[in-house]
């Protein structure tokens, strides 16, 4: 494919790579991370044969990007040791859900950060990018019926943490302060 074409056809997929990337490295570094992903992409411009196939393509390229990110010295260290930066998550956060509060947004993304990476990135490409286990399987080269039970586990983890933090968070009446 023609370089003239490029960034036409992957602007429309410029929010979705963002996303992907904050959920994965965090949202401190997603920008960095989602713009590697569109230089590599624009590298690899000529090795697209299907421009129907440019979203998986993209968000591959992303998820690849972070992985490389989160196996490096840096990525690791700091997805580790770098403190959340509250505003810009808040404010990501804002765009995608209105039904839950601030404190609630925060434990989710912990939670999510807490995930194993493989199981990370299936629940960054279901949530932040919308796609279905046919779909997460082709950006992860991995069969979608490998894809489901890593997502069924990946929510159970999310609703173990979630419920544990919140038991934690508030105790009941009946508990008084015995477990604060």
């Amino acid at each position: 494919m023609e370089h003239e074409n490029c960034a036409a056809l992957v602007a429309p997929h410029t929010a979705a790579m963002a996303r992907v990337a904050a959920a994965l490295v965090g949202i401190a570094d997603a920008e960095d991370a989602a713009q590697e992903a569109l230089l590599r992409a624009w590298r690899g411009w000529p090795s697209l044969r299907d421009a129907d196939a440019i979203h998986t393509w993209l968000l591959r390229i992303t998820v690849n990007v972070c992985r490389n990110w989160q196996a490096g010295h840096f990525g690791a260290s700091r997805r580790h040791n770098a403190p959340l930066d509250l505003a810009a998550h808040l404010a990501t956060a804002a765009n995608h859900s209105n039904d839950i509060g601030d404190a609630d947004t925060l434990d989710l993304r912990q939670a999510v950060v807490a995930l194993p990476n493989e199981l990370r990135r299936v629940v960054a490409l279901r949530f932040y990018a919308g796609m279905d286990s046919t779909q997460i399987g082709a950006v992860l080269d991995t069969p979608a019926a490998t894809i489901r039970p890593r997502l069924r586990r990946a929510l159970e983890l999310l609703r173990r943490d979630l419920d544990d933090s919140e038991k934690h968070a508030s105790p009941s009446p009946r508990e008084g302060i015995k477990n604060g």
